[in-house]
């Protein structure tokens, strides 16, 4: 799935998870702690695995739902602390979300109908006691670039960045004032800066 795909499914699942738990409300902050969960694995795993050598695949260290457990277990017990903890729930959902949607609709149907040769594609989420499965476009950012097409599952990806979109406009744009505010209040400061010049 592409970064777009990822941060649209993110931000729906979060948006579900207040609506079930009827706790917790979109902030900034919220906002970015679910944007950046939904990235994290792929900002992780793909240099790692396509730059460095280090990993075995750009699904693998990050994408496991292992780390995923301690990763957001330290990040909830650092936001509670300092009293943020609904960001590390925002962070954890669009992490999690990630980690299961890179599984892709072929895997999930195909599991569905009981054809169970599609475990293998699944390995990763328990990566590194299974191991990673070889997947196509997995060797560098070039290669899996160049296998972009506007095929279907594309064109789903950017419907679902629309529906969250306007999900988040009906939502009363949550964060924007605070982004706005806070952009007006930086420029304030410069204007007074340069005046004092």
């Amino acid at each position: 799935m592409w970064p777009w795909g990822h941060l649209a499914v993110g931000y729906l699942c979060y948006l579900g998870v207040l609506r079930v738990r009827d706790d917790g409300k979109q902030t900034l902050l919220t906002l970015v702690a679910v944007a950046f969960g939904t990235q994290f694995p792929d900002l992780v795993d793909k240099p790692l695995a396509w730059t460095f050598g280090v990993l075995p695949s750009g699904r693998s260290f990050a994408h496991s739902l292992l780390v995923a457990a301690v990763v957001i277990g330290v990040a909830y017990w650092v936001a509670s602390r300092r009293g943020h903890a609904e960001s590390a729930v925002a962070f954890g959902v669009g992490y999690i979300s990630h980690s299961l949607v890179d599984l892709g609709p072929e895997v999930v149907w195909g599991l569905v109908q009981g054809d169970w040769g599609q475990l293998q594609w699944t390995t990763y989420l328990l990566w590194p006691i299974l191991s990673a499965p070889p997947y196509p476009n997995d060797e560098s950012f070039m290669q899996h670039f160049v296998g972009f097409a506007m095929d279907p599952y594309v064109l789903v990806q950017f419907g679902l960045l629309g529906v969250a979109v306007a999900l988040w406009i009906r939502s009363g744009r949550p964060g924007l004032v605070t982004l706005q505010r806070g952009m007006w209040e930086w420029i304030g400061r410069r204007d007074v800066v340069s005046e004092g010049d």
